[in-house]
C-alpha cells in the first residue's frame, strides 16, 4: 500500500507538471526523490531479485571509483550524488518482483498518462499557463499538452505500451487506448517515440496475442487511426519526419564529443554533461542534454566505466529475461531492444517518461500467460475445461 501511495503521487507531480502550475524554477529534484522512495519501497515489500541487486551495487560501485578517478576540474560531488539518485531511481525497479495488484496498478497509470496530460495542456492553454500546441523550426504543429513536446512523446509511447499489455490481459477494449496514445504521440512529431509506438506496440500485439479476430481488429483501428492522422495533418507530419535536421543534436554531440577525447578512461563525473556545452550551443539548441545516452555515459564515466555499466545493465536485463515469473519474453524482448534505439537519440535514462516504457514492459511482462482468445466463463473457469496457470509466490533468482 505505501509503495503505490509514493508511485502513484511521484506520478502525479509528473502529470500534473509542478514547474508550470506553481512556477519551481525547477522540480526535477522533487520528481527523482518520490521516484527513489517509491523504488525502495517496491524493493523492500516484493521478492527481491539477489542478483540484480548485486549488479546495481556494481554500478553504483564503477560511478563511484570513476568520480574519484576523474580529473575533470569543474567536477562536484552534489552534481554526482543527484546523478546518481535520478540513475538508481528507476534501475530499482528491476531488482524485485512485482505482485498482480502492483503491475494492474501501474500499467493503468501508464496507460492513462497520455490522455491526462492532454487534458490538462488543455486546461492550462485556457489558464494562459502554457500552449496545448506549439509550432517548431520546421512550421510543424506539435501537440504539447501539459508538459512539452518531446516529454509527451516519450510518455505517449510508454502509454502504448502499458495499453497493449493490459490489452493482452483479457481486456481488448485497451486496445483502443494504445491507439489513442500512439495517436498522440505521432501528434507530438517526436520521430523515434512514434516509429517506435508504431511498430512496437503492433509488434508486441501480434506476437502475444492468439486471437485472429483480435489481430483483425488492431489492424482496421489502426489503419484508421493512422490515415485520420495523416489527412488532418499528413502534410505536417511528413515535413517532420522527412527532415533530414537533427535539430542541433549535431552540435551537441561535437561538443561532447570532444570532452570524451580530452577524459578517455574516467570521464568528467556522472551527471556533469550538462556543465560542459557552451552558452552559444545551449541557446542555439534549447537544451543542456546530450540527447544521445551512449554519448553521454561515455562521456561522463569514460570508457573504462561505460564498458562495465553497459554490461551490467544487460545482464540486469538478462537476469528478468530468463526468469521464470517473466512469462511473456518475447514482448519484454521487442521493448528492450527498442528502448537501446530511443537511446541513441533521445534522453531515456533521465526522463522518467522515457524509461517508463522499460519499466512497464518488465512489469507486464510479469504473471501467467493470459491471451484475449480464451474468454472466462461466468463462475471464473477457462472454456474447454483448462485451468488458470496457478502463480504462487514467484522465486528469487
Amino acid at each position: 500500500m505505501a509503495f503505490r501511495s509514493v508511485f502513484l503521487l511521484a506520478q502525479l507531480v509528473l502529470v500534473i507538471n509542478v514547474e508550470q502550475l506553481l512556477g519551481i524554477a525547477n522540480a526535477n529534484p522533487i520528481e527523482k526523490l518520490l521516484f527513489i522512495l517509491a523504488g525502495l519501497l517496491f524493493v523492500f515489500t516484493h521478492r527481491r531479485i539477489q542478483a540484480n541487486l548485486a549488479l546495481l551495487g556494481l554500478i553504483v560501485l564503477v560511478t563511484f571509483v570513476c568520480a574519484l578517478l576523474s580529473e575533470f576540474d569543474a567536477f562536484t560531488w552534489n552534481r554526482y550524488v543527484r546523478s546518481l539518485v535520478s540513475l538508481c531511481a528507476f534501475l530499482l525497479f528491476f531488482t524485485a518482483l512485482p505482485e498482480d495488484r502492483d503491475r494492474d496498478f501501474m500499467l493503468l497509470i501508464a496507460a492513462f498518462f497520455p490522455v491526462v496530460s492532454v487534458l490538462l495542456g488543455a486546461v492550462y492553454d485556457a489558464l494562459g499557463l502554457t500552449h496545448l500546441w506549439m509550432t517548431d523550426y520546421l512550421g510543424t504543429r506539435r501537440l504539447s499538452a501539459n508538459i512539452g513536446p518531446a516529454f509527451l512523446g516519450g510518455a505517449g509511447y510508454t502509454g502504448a505500451v502499458a495499453a497493449s499489455y493490459l490489452a493482452l490481459r483479457r481486456r481488448p477494449r485497451y486496445l483502443l487506448l494504445a491507439l489513442a496514445n500512439t495517436a498522440i504521440t505521432m501528434l507530438t512529431a517526436s520521430r523515434m517515440p512514434s516509429a517506435l509506438a508504431l511498430g512496437v506496440t503492433g509488434a508486441v500485439l501480434f506476437m502475444e496475442t492468439r486471437s485472429a479476430v483480435f489481430r483483425i481488429l488492431m489492424v482496421l483501428y489502426g489503419s484508421v487511426v493512422v490515415a485520420g492522422l495523416f489527412y488532418l495533418l499528413g502534410d505536417q507530419l511528413l515535413a517532420r519526419v522527412s527532415s533530414d535536421s537533427l535539430s542541433g543534436r549535431d552540435m551537441i554531440w561535437n561538443e561532447v564529443s570532444s570532452y570524451v577525447y580530452r577524459y578517455p578512461y574516467f570521464g568528467i563525473g556522472l551527471g556533469h554533461q550538462m556543465d560542459i556545452l557552451s552558452a552559444q550551443t545551449s541557446a542555439t539548441t534549447r537544451t543542456i542534454a546530450a540527447h544521445n545516452e551512449y554519448l553521454r555515459f561515455t562521456v561522463e564515466v569514460g570508457y573504462i566505466g561505460v564498458s562495465i555499466l553497459g554490461c551490467a545493465f544487460i545482464a540486469m536485463l538478462v537476469n528478468l529475461l530468463r526468469h521464470p515469473y517473466l512469462t511473456k519474453k518475447w514482448a519484454f524482448l521487442m521493448v528492450c531492444a527498442s528502448f537501446f534505439v530511443y537511446s541513441a537519440t533521445d534522453n531515456t535514462f533521465s526522463v522518467a517518461q522515457a524509461f517508463m516504457a522499460l519499466v512497464v514492459a518488465f512489469i507486464g511482462s510479469c504473471g501467467g500467460r493470459e491471451p484475449v482468445s480464451l474468454p472466462l466463463q461466468s463462475h471464473g473457469r477457462q472454456l474447454f475445461g483448462t485451468a488458470r496457470p496457478a502463480i504462487g509466490r514467484p522465486p528469487a533468482i
